[in-house]
């Protein structure tokens, strides 16, 4: 699950074309939208998930996927990211660790301002 964050909006088409080899009901397409600055750090804006699951039916889809500050990982999933982070000489298990890692870089006043927004339950 990802936590929505509806002050960011980007409109894009994708086109995917899978080979008949795998099994796209249980894939997943995991994207970042990032802002690519020349003066400093690459900065993430968001991440989201589409399931192909939803998609394999109807071959197409056509939908707004809310963007999160970070992936959701289960317990089961985190077990799954220290035992891969731990594999030094694999570059596609780091590469994995590292993007299913990644949250969006949050300023001071991104903070204070979801901060004011929150309830505070007793």
């Amino acid at each position: 699950m990802i936590a929505p964050d509806p002050s960011i909006m980007v409109t894009s088409d994708l086109s995917i074309f899978l080979g008949n080899e795998g099994e796209p009901e249980h894939c997943e397409l995991m994207f970042q939208v990032k802002d690519y600055c020349f003066a400093r750090e690459d900065r993430i804006v968001g991440v989201g998930v589409l399931q192909l699951a939803n998609m394999v039916e109807q071959g197409s889809c056509c939908c707004w996927v809310q963007l999160g500050r970070r992936f959701h990982i289960d317990e089961t999933g985190l077990i799954l990211l220290r035992i891969l982070s731990q594999r030094q000489t694999d570059e596609i298990a780091r590469e994995f660790v590292r993007l299913k890692s990644e949250c969006r870089y949050e300023t001071e006043s991104t903070i204070a301002a979801s901060m004011s927004h929150q309830q505070l339950v007793s």
